[in-house]
């Protein structure tokens, strides 16, 4: 099961980490996945979803947002999609999604994209060989990180480490 549960939460990764602006962050026992705040800047950013591992190791949780209205046509269609439970977030849309098999990740790959359409459009990206930086070295690492993200790759957990 473990197995399946980690492939899950890759596929889950993959498919934020592949949506324009995204990167993440180890945050409250799981992985936050964020865009860059206002002016892009990454010291404040906006939380497009949270993912973690279910205490008993049998699913993987994805809290998002989608607009009001959509979130309550997702949860009374979905079984396995529920309102947040903070009391503040659910009315505005966010749910949790439990999931458990590849077809609702499947599922996941339609609404992750109508969350992060929620944010507007990503930051354009700098003109090839450049990063915004005169060193063209930091311009060839970000190119590489970023498709590497895209590819599914995030830095791993800080408790990874012992």
């Amino acid at each position: 099961m473990a197995d399946r549960i980690n492939d899950i939460q890759a596929r889950v990764s993959s498919i934020l980490n592949a949506l324009g602006g995204v990167f993440s962050t180890p945050q409250w026992g799981g992985r936050a996945y964020k865009l860059p705040g206002p002016g892009g800047s990454r010291s404040k950013p906006k939380l497009l979803a949270h993912v973690t591992t279910s205490r008993e190791g049998d699913a993987v949780t994805a809290s998002f947002k989608l607009e009001k209205a959509r979130a309550v046509e997702v949860v009374e269609r979905y079984r396995w999609i529920e309102p947040h439970s903070f009391r503040t977030l659910a009315p505005a849309g966010w749910v949790t999604a439990r999931v458990t098999t590849r077809r609702q990740v499947m599922t996941l790959a339609k609404l992750l994209p109508e969350s992060r359409a929620l944010y507007g459009a990503a930051e354009p990206e700098p003109e090839p060989g450049r990063s915004g930086t005169a060193e063209p070295v930091v311009g060839r690492i970000d190119r590489v990180m970023r498709a590497a993200r895209a590819e599914g790759w995030s830095p791993p957990a800080d408790d990874d480490f012992a």
